[in-house]
This record gives C-alpha cells, sequence and structure tokens, in this order.
C-alpha cells in the first residue's frame, strides 16, 4: 500500500509539473494522473488504497480547509465580514435555484431533486479555491482590500450552506418524501 501511494505521488507531483510547464494548472496533471492509474484505466492502483479512498479524501480536504483557514488575516475579514457572508451564500443560493429550475424544465425533474443537482453542481472545490487565493495573496494580489480573505471565507461558506443543503434533502429524497413538514408550535 505504502508503495502504491509512493508511486501516486511521484507520478502525480511530475505529471503536474510537466502540465504547470505547459501553462495549464498542476491540479489538471494529478487529475490525469489519477484517472489514467485508476480501476476504470488501468487499474495500477493497490486496492487496499481504493478501500481506503474516503479516508484518504477526507483527510485531503480537512487539510485544504485548515491550510485556508491559517491563511486568513482576522483583521481584513473583519473589515469585510458581510461581503464575505454574501459572497458565500448569495451565489450558492442563486446558482442552486437556477440549475434546480433548469433541471425541472430541461431534465422534467421535481424541485427538490433539482435543488438536490444544483447543490452538486454548485459546490466548489477547495482543493481548486485555496491554492490559488493562497498564491495570490503571497504575490500581494487584493492583500490590502482583503479580497483573498473574503474569497476563501465565502468559498467555505458556500460548501458549508450546499453541503448542508444536500444532505437534507438527500435525507428528505430517500425516504421518498418531497415535502417538508414542520412540527406545528
Amino acid at each position: 500500500m505504502l508503495e502504491s501511494i509512493i508511486w501516486i505521488l511521484l507520478i502525480g507531483f511530475f505529471v503536474g509539473q510537466i502540465a504547470f510547464r505547459l501553462k495549464a494548472p498542476p491540479l489538471v496533471g494529478m487529475v490525469l494522473v489519477g484517472i489514467l492509474l485508476g480501476p476504470q484505466i488501468s487499474n495500477t492502483i493497490d486496492s487496499s488504497i481504493l478501500q481506503a479512498a474516503d479516508s484518504l479524501r477526507t483527510i485531503a480536504v480537512m487539510v485544504i480547509l485548515m491550510k485556508a483557514g491559517l491563511g486568513l488575516d482576522r483583521e481584513k475579514l473583519a473589515q469585510q465580514g458581510s461581503v464575505a457572508i454574501r459572497l458565500g451564500f448569495l451565489p450558492a443560493t442563486c446558482e442552486a435555484i437556477v440549475i434546480a429550475l433548469v433541471a425541472m424544465w430541461l431534465l422534467k425533474f421535481d424541485f427538490a431533486t433539482g435543488l438536490l443537482l444544483g447543490c452538486i453542481i454548485g459546490a466548489e472545490s477547495p482543493a481548486v479555491i485555496v491554492p490559488g487565493m493562497l498564491r495570490l495573496k503571497s504575490l500581494g494580489w487584493g492583500v490590502a482590500k482583503g479580497i483573498p480573505d473574503a474569497i476563501l471565507t465565502g468559498s467555505a461558506l458556500s460548501d458549508v450552506l450546499l453541503l448542508l443543503v444536500f444532505s437534507l434533502l438527500l435525507a428528505f429524497l430517500s425516504q421518498g418524501t418531497t415535502t417538508v413538514t414542520l412540527p406545528a408550535g
């Protein structure tokens, strides 16, 4: 298992560097390596890694989000707090609703299923946003106005919102319920 992990990391790193030299994001090269080494194409990855993939994904996302949190500037965030909240909730909500309406129109989904699709499509990957914003911060772009901090916070908030709505909708839809009933108080 350790040997497979080392090979995946080394090949991913080198193909990422090749992609970078070709003026593409390194993440593109790493994703291509994952696809090529995965079970769908060459099936060269040890099966024990595939069984541990859920835990490894969770650890990777935790590391990325901790890196994002450590890269935030509290003073700038306090100044831009309302902007970060608006960046977190408004675009995510609008995207999910528009995708739900389009899914109802094109795919003949009901609203709850369309909203579930909207939550899936609307979520952005922290693996893409966080390194990009931290790189811009290191270059000094937008730091004086707190733009990278606002985007990092907004991205995290939108992901939390969409994950919460997705989880609730999935629970309702898996029970066969498409309406929400609130208890009378």
